[in-house]
């Protein structure tokens, strides 16, 4: 016996839906990084402030202000020679 319609069963390749998908999220984070460079600190949550007990002092990790670079803004601006 011999088995009808194999070469009908073959699965499509992905390749460039994938190489696609891979290229449109690079040009959305790059995107992000040159709109939106900096993203609330994780540890004081955006605020700027450690709170110790009942009071408060800057937060070390964002020196107070609340905010950090993103990593893709500081990939950006190593590839460009620039200090972060």
């Amino acid at each position: 016996m011999t088995t009808p319609l194999l070469a009908a069963t073959t699965t499509p390749d992905t390749t460039p839906w994938l190489v696609l998908a891979v290229l449109l999220w690079i040009g959305w984070r790059l995107l992000l990084a040159w709109r939106f460079p900096w993203t609330p600190h994780g540890h004081c949550q955006g605020t700027g402030k450690h709170r110790s007990g009942k009071y408060f002092r800057p937060c070390r990790g964002c020196k107070g202000t609340g905010r950090r670079l993103r990593l893709s803004r500081r990939l950006w601006q190593a590839a460009a020679g620039r200090r972060t």
